[in-house]
């Protein structure tokens, strides 16, 4: 019994160390672009006295992703003080497939041109668990999106435990 007892951590250390054959295949990597046309949809914007306007607005549009149409509605957040000021923009680009990637962009309005970062923040369908960071800049009802995306690749699913502590 004790040599039993001496061996079982050993092929326990062993099966743990080993890479198991389930493991997810690394993610792939894309770099999408996106030149978007915007139209006002909805807003709410106040000014206050100096010139000073804060509020939001929402805005939809259309581009091409791929060979494929997609939808884009984009939510903007703003503060300007004689029309320049920071924006937090959530961004959602739905293509005619059904995919979808969510973006968050930190910007900066200067002049009516808008500069920013952005980042995947997930998707649905093949794009589903997808993160990246990419850039924006825009002007006049229209944006320019760069991304580099990365997204799980299909694979097998791991194995279900057995569910004890530790499997």
């Amino acid at each position: 019994m004790r040599r039993i007892a001496s061996i079982v951590p050993v092929a326990v250390a062993l099966v743990l160390a080993a890479s198991p054959a389930w493991a997810a295949p690394a993610p792939v990597t894309k770099t999408l672009t996106f030149d978007v046309a915007l139209h006002p949809v909805d807003g709410d914007v106040h000014t206050l006295p100096g010139d000073v306007t804060y509020g939001q607005s929402r805005l939809a549009g259309t581009t091409t992703w791929g060979r494929r149409t997609a939808h884009v509605e984009w939510m903007c957040s703003h503060i300007s003080d004689g029309g320049t000021g920071p924006t937090q923009d959530l961004v959602t680009i739905t293509r005619s497939d059904g995919a979808v990637l969510a973006l968050a962009i930190t910007g900066w309005v200067s002049d009516g041109t808008l500069t920013g970062t952005v980042d995947v923040i997930g998707g649905k369908g093949r794009y589903r668990g997808a993160t990246g960071t990419g850039t924006v800049t825009g002007r006049s009802g229209k944006a320019h999106l760069a991304l580099t995306v990365s997204q799980p690749r299909p694979g097998r699913a791991a194995p279900r435990g057995w569910g004890a502590v530790g499997c």
